[in-house]
């Protein structure tokens, strides 16, 4: 399964714990489903973002970059 796959197939709630811990947040507060679920997928884990997650992130950050450069190109 490709980064951005995974990526689509989050949960809004999931992709915004990937976006905090991205920008140096923590768990603190978050929801145990979707903290364990992540742990399970192997893109957080105690100390954040594992490579993957950090992968998966990057994949998203790029796509959504290259829709808005391909709207204002437009």
């Amino acid at each position: 399964m490709s980064a951005l796959t995974l990526w689509n197939n989050m949960t809004r709630r999931e992709q915004r714990i990937i976006i905090k811990l991205f920008g140096g947040g923590s768990l603190h507060g978050d929801s145990m489903n979707e903290t364990i679920n992540l742990m399970r997928l192997g893109l957080i884990s105690e100390n954040g973002l594992t490579p993957v997650g950090l992968e998966v992130f990057i994949a998203a950050f790029k796509a959504q970059r290259d829709i808005r450069q391909a709207e204002v190109a437009a």
